[in-house]
């Protein structure tokens, strides 16, 4: 039976080396470090508890509680699954690869209260961003007005209902209210598809994806790039993993614009993004606690691009994910 060098703990991008050509150096590579490898043709389960969260850029934004990571993967001759990434192998090499893949974008966790940003961290290849909005007309001109606490129903929200969206904001020249989340189109969740090359070296991984909206949600193209070292040092692992998000102006106008038929009342909040590049970098701490236990620590940043943040919904220039917790493998 083959094995694989799997492509990180919670990776939604990574490397992808098969190495039935170098059946040697694989053998040698995971009796040294089996956490990175798994056998090809069997499916690999594990959870991890614990503690975390992840910072919401938009006005009036509650944290995005991280409690429970899930994890699937499973790694055939050609077909891979990881999670939130589904994929076909077209080449294969002993460092290289070229695969047909598809995801899951990650920007409609800011609108929802319960999405796929509460039980995932971008990993490899990840997600966002640049610098903080100008002084100006936009964001830095709203501040959040008083909760609305009544029941009334979220109706426009058709990925169900969300206290965040019945926030309202006012521009500081008024004292009444010109938006309301409310008044917001659904942001839905989109999957992309496309291609993927993955290149491995020692305990070095790169990755790019070209992506498309698969589903017209938004028609948008989304660039991903990413690099990620490993490091040993005794039984503590850690991974040092950075790059950038590109997305084009349909994908990022889509979450973060606000049309005029959203804005009837206040024209002038009225937002059209551009394309956006967003770096970012993720460090990983891991050290097997038990047999199937293994503590895990993970930060994770990244820095919003001008074309996000000039949007009137966003007030935060990043965004940071932190969790700490014990992942148990089945």
């Amino acid at each position: 039976m083959g094995v694989v060098l799997t492509r990180g703990l919670y990776a939604a991008v990574g490397f992808f080396w098969l190495l039935a050509p170098g059946a040697l150096a694989a053998d040698s590579h995971c009796e040294a470090y089996p956490d990175d490898c798994i056998a090809v043709g069997e499916w690999q389960f594990s959870l991890g508890v614990g503690l975390g969260g992840r910072s919401n850029p938009l006005v009036g934004g509650d944290t995005i509680p991280v409690l429970l990571l899930p994890q699937v993967s499973y790694y055939g001759e050609r077909f891979f699954l990881d999670t939130t990434t589904l994929g076909f192998s077209l080449l294969e090499t002993e460092r290289q690869s070229v695969a047909l893949v598809s995801t899951l974008g990650l920007d409609h966790m800011y609108f929802n209260d319960l999405s796929l940003g509460n039980f995932v961290i971008e990993g490899a290849g990840g997600n966002y961003a640049l610098s903080a909005a100008p002084q100006g007309q936009g964001a830095s001109n709203l501040t959040a007005a008083p909760e609305d606490n009544t029941n009334t129903p979220n109706t426009t929200d058709k990925d169900g209902p969300s206290e965040f969206f019945h926030k309202s904001f006012t521009d500081t020249r008024h004292s009444e209210a010109l938006v309301t989340l409310d008044d917001l189109g659904p942001r839905r969740l989109a999957v992309l598809g496309g291609l993927e090359y993955s290149a491995f070296y020692k305990h070095t991984g790169f990755s790019v994806q070209a992506l498309h909206d698969l589903i017209d949600i938004h028609g948008g193209q989304e660039l991903r790039l990413g690099l990620d070292q490993r490091l040993y040092q005794g039984r503590n692992e850690f991974t040092l993993a950075g790059g950038f998000v590109w997305q084009n102006d349909d994908l990022v106008d889509y979450y973060y614009g606000i049309d005029a038929g959203e804005v009837a009342q206040a024209p002038e909040l009225e937002y059209q993004a551009g394309d956006s590049l967003t770096p970012y970098v993720r460090l990983d701490w891991r050290r097997p606690l038990a047999e199937r236990w293994t503590l895990q620590a993970t930060l994770h940043q990244k820095w919003f691009d001008n074309a996000i943040t000039d949007s009137p919904l966003v007030d935060h220039s990043g965004s940071t994910t932190v969790f700490l917790g014990g992942i148990y493998h089945f």
